[in-house]
């Protein structure tokens, strides 16, 4: 078998592992495993310690057998963050079309890029822009950077130290320019972003935070520049930031959250 094969062979058996656990069956000991899943105990085990490692399971030291751990606890927890957010974030949304008049989308952080979690058109959509689920860098989209804005260092500097390619004439490519420009879009508040992941197109982006006031999601609009012009971005400002409010408070974030 090929490395890659045995690797993903052995990310299956993991996989295979952690589902094994349930309500009915919470703790198992390596025997149970190795024989639910098919494998030896050796290789059963070497799987068992890496999951260890990373926090997936732990081993209850009286009984020597294993249980789930808390990292799939923190996983299950964006997985719920994200189902909340688009429940929450459709009516806001639809809202919001019916005001600004263009295409609105609810966007999460994943990595170095932006993932569109929900999209509601316009009765005039700029086509093959986003889509439910795409991706795109985070560094050359106004929801992208005023996610990216808020977030702790090492993560701001992993995405500064990357490649950042040019996708429109107005991307910025240049590290530290990028980084002014995120502490700018922290200072204001909200992002605008021009030319910048697609040609005469403009996004303008407010943040989201959830009941721990970390900001976890962006609401944007988006449309191409000949109807979303300059004199009417503070506007845009204005209602999407009150949208960003009201979602952010229906996650559970204090009202506070109007005074920063």
């Amino acid at each position: 078998m090929s490395k890659e094969g045995y690797l993903l062979s052995s990310v299956k058996n993991a996989m295979k592992i952690l589902r094994l656990f349930s309500v009915e069956e919470p703790e198992l000991g390596v025997t149970q495993i190795a024989s639910k899943i098919g494998l030896s105990k050796s290789s059963t085990h070497r799987l068992i310690l890496t999951l260890l490692k990373e926090g997936y399971i732990v081993k209850n030291k009286d009984n020597s057998r294993y249980r789930l751990g808390l990292s799939l606890l923190a996983l299950s927890g964006v997985v719920i963050n994200h189902m909340e957010i688009h429940r929450e974030s459709l009516p806001i949304l639809k809202d919001l079309v019916k005001h600004l008049g263009e295409t609105v989308h609810i966007n999460v952080l994943e990595g170095n890029n932006v993932v569109y979690l929900h999209k509601v058109e316009c009765n005039h959509p700029v086509p093959l822009l986003s889509g439910i689920g795409k991706r795109n860098p985070a560094y050359c989209s106004s929801a992208g950077k005023v996610i990216l804005a808020y977030q702790k260092k090492e993560l701001i500097n992993k995405v500064l130290q990357s490649e950042l390619s040019s996708y429109g004439p107005g991307t910025i490519t240049n590290p530290q320019k990028l980084r002014e420009n995120l502490l700018e879009i922290k200072h204001k508040g909200y992002s605008i972003s021009i030319d910048e992941l697609h040609e005469g197109v403009v996004s303008i982006a407010v943040p989201v935070r959830d009941y721990t006031e970390e900001v976890i999601a962006a609401i944007s609009v988006v449309g191409p520049k000949h109807r979303m012009s300059e004199p009417r971005f503070e506007n845009y400002v204005q209602i999407l930031n009150r949208a960003g409010e009201k979602l952010s408070i229906q996650l559970g974030c204090i009202e506070t959250v109007k005074t920063r």
